[in-house]
């Protein structure tokens, strides 16, 4: 039994030591992770956490009445700061206006509101973004507020006055909600908390079935497995060999990455349970290793293997959430994303690094992960070739 294993050793470390020295395998594998790894971390680290810090209101008011103004006031406690056209500095020569966000009241809004008619106010934000939305939001709000305020003064029988809305405002609010986050943190993951698991978890998938898979067709290609055939290996001996020795580049690749993070360059918090996020990441990486030699024992040429191993990464970084948090896409991506093993191990690592929770809660994303391992890694082995 000790001979049948060094035998698979023996090809494991031959196979790592032609990976390595390949020089496009070791720049995607040392260089390209830290590239990535800054530079998507630096542009997406605002992410898309709400400030509590006011922001400015161009408010067009076209009205004279006291309903406006009191919409100013509400729209100040929904943090806005209410600034007026005139207010606004001229932009100089050779700046470009800024974007700005713009609230128009229309004429006689006060007396249409107070007559119960119907009032449109437009408002002008951002372009696109969940800041537009949010702050969209908070308008509503304030427009809302004024109308509850309405509707109080007339259960009251009293007729609709600044004094009357004054006295409305002041009344305490019998009634508050409280909402809190189940379970220990509930944030969106941003900057390089997002990035650095994705980026790592896609240059694995991209890494193994690009030079994986192609290493084994030109192994092929140049006759090298014929000849191991003709060696004193058994065809399970080569099978476990090549799939040991990709296994093992995927672990440089985890463990390279994984080192990088901790630098002062990143100083990435992989949450409390870190063993257990090395446990998904090893998993995925042995299910890359037998998606690496399904493809390799499929492909007809390298350049095939290359070009079909960039195209799988990429779909599947896209879908799986590697590239932005699937927690801000729609309903039906996210649960696409649960059919996918590039989601399985995303949404694992986010429930144990960005979520915080225990590792218990990642065991049936590991399962699925070791499950889809055995099951490629048989398919695998049944086509796999030597000629």
């Amino acid at each position: 039994m000790t001979g049948f294993f060094k035998k698979i050793a023996l090809l494991a470390r031959i196979d790592l030591k032609l990976a390595l020295k390949d020089r496009s395998t070791f720049l995607w594998l040392f260089i390209m992770p830290a590239v990535f790894f800054y530079f998507i971390g630096t542009v997406t680290q605002g992410g898309i956490n709400f400030s509590n810090s006011p922001v400015e209101l161009i408010v067009e008011n076209n009205d004279d009445g006291f309903l406006s103004s009191h919409l100013e006031t509400r729209l100040n406690e929904n943090l806005f700061t209410v600034v007026h056209p005139q207010d606004v500095p001229p932009v100089q020569a050779g700046e470009e206006p800024a974007q700005t966000r713009r609230l128009i009241i229309p004429r006689g809004f006060t007396e249409q509101l107070a007559s119960e008619n119907q009032v449109i106010v437009r408002y002008e934000g951002l372009q696109t973004g969940f800041t537009n939305q949010y702050d969209f939001f908070r308008i509503q709000k304030a427009a809302y507020s004024v109308i509850g305020d309405l509707i109080v003064i007339r259960s009251t029988g009293e007729a609709i006055s600044p004094d009357t809305v004054a006295v409305a405002t002041a009344q305490a609010r019998p009634v508050g909600l409280a909402v809190v986050p189940a379970g220990r943190q509930m944030q969106i993951p941003s900057g390089f908390q997002q990035a650095i698991p994705g980026t790592l978890v896609m240059f694995t998938l991209l890494v193994l079935l690009s030079s994986g898979a192609s290493m084994l067709v030109d192994e092929r290609e140049k006759q090298l497995l014929r000849r191991l055939a003709s060696a004193p290996f058994t065809r399970g001996q080569v099978v476990l060999g090549k799939w040991a020795g990709r296994m093992a580049l995927a672990t440089v690749q985890i463990g390279v990455a994984v080192g990088l993070s901790f630098t002062p360059l990143f100083d990435m918090n992989w949450g409390h349970a870190l063993p257990m996020v090395l446990v998904i990441l090893l998993a995925w990486g042995a299910l890359c290793t037998s998606l690496a030699l399904l493809l390799g024992s499929v492909a007809r040429t390298d350049s095939q293997a290359a070009g079909l191993g960039v195209f799988f990464t990429m779909v599947l970084a896209a879908l799986g959430g590697c590239w932005w948090p699937i927690e801000v896409a729609p309903v039906w991506m996210q649960r696409l994303q649960l059919f996918t093993p590039t989601g399985w191990t995303m949404d694992a690592l986010h429930k144990l690094i960005s979520f915080d929770l225990a590792w218990q809660h990642s065991l049936p994303n590991l399962a699925t992960l070791l499950v889809a391992t055995i099951l490629i890694g048989w398919a695998a082995s049944r086509r796999f070739r030597f000629v």
